[in-house]
């Protein structure tokens, strides 16, 4: 890389100095611990004129992941809870069953059973279900479930797996039967405490035999397992509902044995039923949605078990049949109810849980993926890309989430938790992710994303049936916008006139290259994208692509073959033709983001799509503190690597700021309330939902920079009041 000396003083010093000023902005660009320490080696690699961090495959980032991981409290991770302890004979001695409650202590108190319960517990377990045989009874059948429920805790305390099984199928019996059996002499009273008793009873029964079913792998889709005894056991189906139905799934287990780290909002409904994460088994390889699902995919799932007879037959050995029950698996995020013998009942679930399994993967939790794909593009090409963390639905708008420099799709796990936890943001939108390398320039990323999106228009909707594909809303943070912004504007000649006045067919040379790079300097508008949200996004370049930083980037970065090698004969090949030779060779992601490239004089006079509304959230940082954000005060009001200035575009019918540096703008829960509230906003100008629909929101802290928007005005208060 050619340096510019009248630019950049050729001084070790210098480059020391500013390098060291810029690794303190870049503390915020991490996002993480572990990626400070990455950047300081780097720059300890630059200094010494090394070739930086280079590894070549995925198993090479997931051993380096690995070792990055340790001490590393950052990220997305899930920590297994361990239920109870097995005791020892010894322990057993000096141990015993949970006390029922006052009520079941009571009733067993009137049947002179108390004191039975605590030397034959099963005794008074079978005198309970024969008095409930002839007398059925809420009180009664309440008893009977709760004190079948703590002898099976006891039991899976003492290693007695089958009896708790036998247990917690007559605890779960009973419990559906208070919970739903007509017959019984009572109205159910919500509330009364019993009620929500009955339910956990109902819940940790069915969780119990759940857990054990689930060690042994036996959750498979159209089994019939039978559970425990036949004069108190059960004969389960297992049945997957909904839009799932046609998955598979490898295995599954239970939310209850693992806590969240990582991820502040944990999404957790109360009702019937027992949250899973259930790990998705791949299908065939010619399933066109297939390759936008991510290895080791865990989805959110909800079990109900409902009990469909009391049997009274009896087998050729004079025992009872087993009662017949279905264990139904539901899609919480499409199910929240379920109907049971002509109830609505709503089901338990989290959501939250099963998505932090599916991060906790050092390769996305310590930022070695983004770091390496920083500094060497190829690094890992298997891994870019589009990519949905659920069905693909042909009904719902898709939400392109466009992550930015030194960064990967996990950053917007914040705001994927909120958002789709919205039950009406849900029903309508699909969210998808892409990944790309940030260490190329970003209209090459650009490009790329934009054959990607037009693969998966021909291969989803071959037959263009959805229209909801014609009507995608893109986010982006950071150099993501840049490249969101690039897939609604028409290139025209203006874009090649940056790197020559003559015409492009004057190219000579291997056609495929000349081919290649005319996807790169000519396209059209993607009519298929409505909105755009531009978040923390340099729309005039950054004052962080400094020259120190961008001669240190040509020192580190390996760019893609593209540039590096079908660009360079391009250029070699045609001396005549090529003016600037600088997009096409060396040009990095620092180098593309420096405030005078040309890039952004062309895409502020580019002609865009017409239909497209944009809108900008911008960070802004406190700059009366003595030292700022991380001990570097920023030089201009902005988000510590964006100016304010940078940041506004003249296209945007709306404007808010966050109170927050660029790393964690995207995850500030006031950006992410805006873009709720654009995303219900365009739910409305779809006639998808009624205006009266959208909540009350806060009020935010900027007005709409154009009448006319769709933002009531009583939510802005403007600028100037906020003593900005």
């Amino acid at each position: 890389m050619r340096c510019d000396s009248e630019k950049l003083p050729d001084s070790r010093a210098y480059f020391e100095g500013e390098l060291r000023r810029q690794m303190h902005k870049l503390n915020g660009v991490f996002g993480s611990r572990i990626g400070l320490w990455i950047g300081w080696i780097c720059m300890i690699a630059i200094l010494n004129s090394s070739v930086g961090c280079r590894l070549s495959n995925e198993q090479a980032l997931r051993r380096a992941a690995s070792i990055a991981s340790i001490g590393n409290s950052g990220g997305v991770h899930v920590k297994h809870v361990k239920k109870y302890d097995v005791l020892g004979p010894v322990s057993q001695v000096f141990s015993g069953p949970a006390l029922p409650s006052e009520r079941t202590t009571r009733l067993l108190r009137n049947f002179d059973l108390d004191e039975r319960l605590k030397t034959n517990p099963d005794d008074v377990i079978d005198w309970l279900r024969e008095l409930v045989k002839q007398s059925p009874r809420m009180e009664e059948i309440h008893a009977l479930a709760e004190v079948a429920k703590i002898q099976a805790d006891w039991a899976q305390r003492c290693g007695d797996h089958e009896r708790a099984a036998q247990l917690y199928a007559t605890a779960l019996i009973h419990s559906h039967q208070f919970l739903f059996d007509s017959k019984l002499d009572l109205k159910r009273n919500a509330y009364d405490p019993q009620f929500r008793s009955i339910c956990d009873v109902y819940n940790e029964s069915l969780g119990g035999l759940l857990r054990k079913l689930c060690q042994e792998d036996k959750i498979h889709k159209g089994e019939v397992i039978p559970i425990a005894e036949s004069d108190s056991g059960i004969e389960m189906t297992i049945k997957i509902e909904g839009r799932l139905k046609d998955e598979e799934f490898e295995r599954f287990e239970l939310v209850s044995d693992y806590e969240t780290e990582g991820i502040e909002n944990q999404y957790h409904t109360y009702g019937l039923g027992v949250p899973l994460i259930a790990a998705r088994t791949p299908r065939e390889v010619n399933n066109p949605e297939e390759k936008y699902y991510p290895p080791n995919l865990t989805l959110p799932m909800t079990a109900f078990c409902e009990i469909v007879a009391n049997s009274n037959e009896f087998d050729e050995n004079g025992n009872r049949n087993r009662r017949k029950a279905v264990l139904r698996l539901f899609d919480p995020l499409e199910h929240q109810f379920v109907k049971n013998q002509s109830m609505t009942v709503p089901l338990e679930s989290d959501i939250t849980t099963p998505l932090a399994y599916h991060l906790d993967d050092p390769l996305l939790s310590t930022g070695v993926l983004a770091t390496a794909s920083l500094f060497n593009s190829a690094v890992a090409d298997g891994i870019y890309g589009m990519y949905m963390l659920e069905p693909y639905d042909p009904t719902k708008i898709p939400v392109v989430m466009v992550h930015g420099l030194w960064s990967n799709p996990v950053t917007w796990t914040r705001m994927f938790n909120d958002l789709r936890a919205d039950s009406e943001l849900h029903k309508n939108y699909q969210f998808w992710f892409y990944h790309y390398p940030t260490g190329q320039p970003f209209w090459i990323s650009a490009q790329e994303m934009r054959q990607e999106l037009a693969q998966i228009r021909r291969e989803l909707d071959p037959g263009s049936d959805s229209p909801a594909l014609d009507q995608m809303v893109l986010i982006g943070h950071s150099m993501g916008g840049l490249v969101s912004q690039l897939q609604i504007i028409n290139s025209g000649k203006q874009f090649w006139s940056l790197v020559s006045s003559n015409d492009f067919d004057q190219l000579q040379g291997d056609q495929e290259e000349i081919e290649a790079a005319r996807k790169v300097f000519f396209f059209e508008a993607n009519q298929g994208i409505d909105r755009v949200v531009m978040i923390g996004t340099p729309n005039h370049g950054s004052e962080f692509a400094s020259a120190a930083v961008r001669w240190a980037s040509h020192k580190v970065f390996t760019l893609p073959k593209t540039v590096t090698n079908e660009f360079r004969r391009l250029v070699r090949d045609n001396p005549g033709v090529i003016d600037n030779s600088t997009m096409l060779t060396t040009t990095t992601s620092i180098d593309s983001l420096a405030p005078k490239a040309p890039v952004f004089q062309f895409m502020d006079g580019a002609v865009r799509s017409k239909k497209v509304k944009h809108h900008s959230i911008i960070g802004t940082i406190p700059r009366n503190s003595l030292f700022g954000r991380n001990g570097v005060r920023p030089p201009s009001r902005g988000d510590g690597v964006v100016s304010h200035a940078s940041s506004r575009s003249q296209y945007a019918i709306s404007e808010v700021s966050v109170p927050a540096e660029h790393s964690e703008i995207h995850q500030h829960p006031k950006c992410i309330l805006e873009v709720r509230k654009i995303l219900m906003e365009n739910l409305v100008e779809k006639n998808r939902i009624r205006s009266r629909a959208i909540p009350a929101l806060p009020v935010s802290y900027e007005q709409p920079v154009k009448e006319g928007s769709a933002v009531s005005q009583a939510w802005f208060r403007s600028e100037s009041e906020d003593g900005n």
